[in-house]
């Protein structure tokens, strides 16, 4: 029997021809069986919400007493004086000998001195003097301080994030009898940490934080998490 040589041209070009065709078929095979996976975990995912509900996180809406700032800002003037300046609306919201806060939560650290009741040509403002504490650690240092203008009594208030915003309306996704229900609320003051509703839900609803893009009215849902009450 005449012997093969892996030398010759002809025989090399089958081999070579074998290679290309494994590789092809190879890509194939991985294309459909990554089709296949992701058609399987599209079917499990409906199949499963069809039986127990779409999963959502959740939290309880509960109503509390809500404290109301205005900030501004100020620019040391001297060890423990600093001076700013504030739109109108501002100054009649604050009061000579009113604390101010590094932030709207903690303790105050120091308190409003004067706030002049004139027109600032320059600035269209008005002048605002605040005496801190401590002593700055440099002239010319700037802060914002913030002062307690107000508190609301009984407030529900929801973060901005959770609100769905569409034709000129503002809705939540609510909990009702086990179904999602998207309702309309109407917001009352709202600052970079939440926003307060002024109607359209109540204490102890059930209100959708998590999986909301996820929902249709009336869809079946299951709760996999009830956070910290609102």
């Amino acid at each position: 029997m005449k012997k093969i040589s892996i030398k010759n041209p002809d025989f090399r070009k089958i081999i070579y021809a074998a290679l290309i065709f494994l590789s092809v078929f190879s890509v194939f095979v991985r294309i459909s069986l990554v089709k296949r996976e992701r058609g399987a975990a599209i079917v499990s995912f409906v199949s499963e919400w069809n039986k127990q509900g779409k999963p959502v996180t959740v939290e309880k809406i509960k109503v509390a007493d809500i404290p109301v700032y205005v900030k501004f800002t100020v620019i040391n003037k001297s060890d423990k004086l600093a001076n700013g300046f504030v739109t109108g609306d501002i100054k009649d919201k604050l009061r000579q000998g009113q604390e101010v806060y590094p932030t709207d939560k903690g303790m105050p650290f120091g308190r409003i001195t004067s706030i002049s009741q004139e027109l600032d040509t320059d600035t269209g403002m008005f002048l605002v003097e605040v005496e801190f504490n401590a002593a700055a650690v440099r002239l010319g240092l700037i802060r914002v301080v913030f002062a307690h203008t107000q508190t609301i009594r009984e407030a529900i208030v929801v973060p901005n994030s959770i609100l769905d915003f569409y034709e000129g309306n503002y809705y939540l996704w609510k909990i009702e009898n086990g179904k999602s229900k998207k309702i309309q609320v109407k917001i009352g003051l709202r600052n970079g940490y939440g926003t307060i509703i002024s109607a359209g839900v109540n204490a102890g609803d059930l209100i959708v934080i998590n999986g909301r893009s996820i929902l249709s009215e009336n869809d079946l849902v299951r709760i996999v998490s009830e956070s910290r009450a609102l």
